[in-house]
């Protein structure tokens, strides 16, 4: 779906292009003929176009839209976080093996846990089921909101290695880097502190959980 609209003050043509960013992820609704929220949506793709000369030009803005079908996980438990997630994805290959990720505002605190977080854990999501699941974090970033720190992270099931015509499939995608962390004689710590400052984001909002 396509939204146009045009905006003549500098003000509103400013606050146009920030919601577009702040909407990637959703956030835009539509309302129903009782003016109660109804569908939510996301700016998919956005663009402005100056249309006229200085100072009586017109700003003519155009957002792609599309539906944002949440599933319903209120709170997300895992090694010893429990997130309540504002943005939620997952899916399931054939094989059944779940993939989750989510977006969540998270304390100083939890998140220097999330930094030192490897290997299984168990992760439940409330709401859509109660029993954990073993899985592995795959990996985050964080970064600031106007509400705090929030971080976004995707996991995986845990399952056994495979190998195919199409080579060598391991059960973590992180497994090198977990052996090379346990053998190495380095500062792991100080390994993680370095990996978690590289994964700080400008916007955490900026791109859609699943594709």
């Amino acid at each position: 779906m396509t939204i146009q609209f045009r905006a003549q003050k500098v003000t509103v043509h400013e606050q146009a292009l920030d919601e577009a960013q702040r909407r990637l992820s959703g956030g835009l609704f539509s309302l129903g003929e009782d003016n109660e929220l109804e569908l939510e949506w996301r700016v998919r793709e956005s663009s402005s176009t100056y249309v006229g000369s200085e100072p009586w030009g017109v700003n003519h803005h155009l957002w792609r839209i599309e539906q944002v079908e949440r599933l319903a996980c209120e709170r997300l438990l895992l090694a010893g976080l429990d997130l309540e997630p504002y943005d939620y994805a997952e899916q399931a290959s054939d094989e059944g093996v779940v993939r989750l990720a989510a977006r969540a505002l998270i304390s100083e605190a939890d998140l220097r846990i999330l930094e030192q977080t490897s290997g299984v854990i168990e992760v439940v999501r409330v709401g859509i089921s109660d029993t954990p699941r073993r899985m592995r974090l795959d990996g985050y970033v964080w970064g600031e909101r106007p509400e705090g720190v929030a971080v976004v992270l995707a996991c995986t099931d845990v399952r056994e290695p495979r190998v195919t015509l199409n080579g060598f499939e391991p059960g973590s995608p992180t497994e090198d880097f977990e052996d090379l962390a346990a053998l190495a004689d380095v500062d792991q710590g100080a390994l993680y502190r370095r990996r978690h400052a590289a994964r700080r984001v400008a916007n955490v909002d900026a791109w859609p959980l699943s594709p």
